[in-house]
């Protein structure tokens, strides 16, 4: 099986792997699996929207595509307002039916964050975001998996929470883990 991964940070960091620590994860859990990763550090959906040739439509097709966006349009620093998120992240959806159909997509919510450490972003807003990628999911027909959910039940949100950067955000192998095991059971049913 092959696999596009894309968004943000969270699909991009190495953690101290030789490889996106997500993919090292995927691996782990489906030694089969193929996977072309174009995650940029930092990208918001309106960015995202502007690379999206480059980094999905232009990308040889694969088999299922994964897309994890928010986590910088939710920052408050840099806030995006939740309507254009919305109206950004459906631009995204309808452009790439025309090259994946629907439930071969898999739309993936901003994760949870350790609040005592991140001081942009917090679990309240990350809900929010969250809610319009679940509503751009339905609408779309894409499948869904709620990672600020996943983390907030798997609870210890601190130690989760907790990678290299220790920001409350970028998260190690704990959080990879719950990442990983996200995705994995949802690619079994593509």
């Amino acid at each position: 099986m092959r696999v596009l991964l894309t968004g943000d940070s969270i699909i991009a960091r190495y953690e101290g792997k030789t490889e996106p620590h997500i993919n090292w994860n995927l691996k782990q859990i489906l030694p089969d699996i193929q996977i072309e990763n174009t995650a940029v550090s930092g990208i918001n959906s309106g960015a995202f929207f502007a690379r999206l040739n480059e980094l999905v439509l232009s990308v040889k097709k694969c088999d299922n595509l994964v897309i994890l966006l928010g986590t910088n349009d939710l920052a408050t620093h840099k806030q995006v307002p939740l309507e254009q998120f919305k109206r950004n992240m459906q631009l995204i959806a309808s452009a790439v039916i025309c090259q994946y159909y629907p439930p071969h997509v898999l739309l993936i919510s901003p994760p949870a964050v350790d609040e005592k450490k991140q001081h942009v972003r917090n679990n309240k807003l990350v809900e929010k975001y969250a809610g319009v990628v679940k509503k751009v999911a339905d609408e779309y027909h894409f499948r869904y998996a709620n990672l600020c959910q996943a983390m907030i039940d798997a609870d210890d949100l601190s130690m989760i929470s907790r990678g290299i950067k220790n920001d409350g955000l970028h998260f190690g192998d704990k959080g990879y883990e719950i990442l990983g095991n996200l995705i994995s059971s949802e690619l079994k049913k593509m």
